[in-house]
């Protein structure tokens, strides 16, 4: 982290939005989101609702809604009844504007904001940092994939279409001000993120965190809530790398992970590789992740594919925190109730209470009862037994 530089944790909250919001940066708990979102043909309001409820029931602390049709029926849904932080990503709609009514850029961006900020959303995700330059550069790439971001290619084909700036670029300075106005934040979306493990730390994202890391400079002056989106598809040896990054340039504000991805080829198993990206993450200094689904890669996912996407990074931030804490207490109660074959007890303190005491009920286990998995030979009852004798 460069010298001077102090915490920039804040609440995720819009000063309109009546909501508890979530605390974002360190020393806070790391904060875990999910991505919802209508897709025109495959989904609808009413099933990104229904994966909202749920996901936020489960224990998800912030939605992002991705949403390309321009609807705000899904947006406003949630604003209006869910206590939860709430994001969007205005470029889907800025570039809609641009491209199908011939928007001006600088107009666009400032319309789209001001109408999300005045319902109320939380945090806006941005494509502000791919410079026409870097877009330019795409001709000779050597990378695996140019760009991953949907976002971002958007915001690359308007520069190469129009021939001039991010439409971010030049109105910058007015997004600030909106967003300070408003209370809501800033996540700096990062146009050529990694979209392959191949990709990782190559040229053209490291040259786009310098532009990140001068964004979060004029934001933090203007005191503007900011953080930076960091990690995505990264080798897990890697990922503490971009976190020391993190701590270096971007001048204390809060980073976080898309997963992150630590692998390409765990198709339709992209969440238990997001998980295991996440816990090294976490451990290392991210203050947010973004949960993975399952089929991330290839398909829209439903409501079941948000809930198990949650459980399984609500057990890689436990790990996590773990590792970053040194606090066992937790994990070592739960394991005296398990020497003592206590089973509500276990119930009551695993990651997720509800699923254990389904198990518990379906096995019929009972206090004091060994499990299937030993019966007679279980070690935690001849345990108890060899030291009744010895007594």
């Amino acid at each position: 982290m460069d010298a001077g530089a102090e915490d920039r944790s804040f609440l995720l909250r819009n000063d309109a939005h009546d909501i508890d919001g979530a605390l974002l940066g360190r020393p806070h708990p790391v904060v875990l989101g999910v991505i919802i979102g209508v897709t025109p043909g495959e989904t609808t309001p009413e099933t990104e609702y229904d994966k909202a409820v749920r996901a936020v029931a489960q224990g998800a602390h912030t939605l992002t809604d991705v949403t390309t049709d321009g609807d705000p029926t899904l947006r406003r849904r949630v604003l209006e009844s869910l206590n939860v932080s709430y994001g969007t990503v205005p470029t889907y709609e800025v570039f809609r504007r641009i491209k199908r009514d011939g928007r001006d850029p600088r107009d666009a961006v400032l319309a789209v904001l001001e109408e999300q900020a005045e319902e109320g959303v939380d945090f806006f995700t941005v494509h502000a940092s791919g410079t026409p330059e870097m877009a330019r550069a795409l001709g000779t790439s050597d990378r695996v994939i140019p760009v991953t971001s949907r976002g971002g290619a958007m915001m690359v084909e308007v520069m190469d279409g129009l021939g001039g700036e991010n439409p971010y670029a030049g109105c910058f300075d007015e997004v600030l001000e909106l967003c300070r106005a408003s209370g809501a934040a800033l996540s700096l979306a990062g146009t050529f993120r990694p979209g392959s493990v191949a990709d990782a730390m190559d040229a053209a994202h490291l040259a786009e965190i310098e532009v990140q890391a001068e964004l979060v400079r004029r934001a933090q002056e203007r005191g503007v809530k900011v953080s930076v989106e960091l990690v995505n598809h990264v080798p897990v040896h890697l990922i503490p790398a971009y976190c020391a990054l993190g701590r270096e340039k971007l001048h204390g504000a809060p980073f976080g992970a898309l997963g992150p991805s630590p692998t390409d080829i765990a198709i339709t198993y992209d969440h238990v590789a997001g998980a295991i990206g996440a816990t090294t993450a976490a451990l290392h200094g991210t203050s947010w992740v973004t949960c993975v689904t399952a089929g991330e890669h290839c398909r829209i996912p439903d409501a079941e594919d948000i809930v198990t996407a949650v459980k399984y990074f609500q057990i890689a931030l436990h790990i996590a925190e773990l590792g970053c804490t040194g606090d066992l207490a937790r994990d070592a109660k739960l394991s005296r109730a398990r020497n003592d074959n206590d089973w509500t007890a276990m119930a009551e303190l695993a990651v997720h209470p509800a699923d254990a005491q389904a198990l518990v009920e379906r096995q019929g286990y009972h206090h004091g009862e060994a499990c299937t998995m030993c019966r007679g030979t279980c070690p935690l009852v001849r345990g108890k037994a060899i030291r009744a004798r010895q007594r």
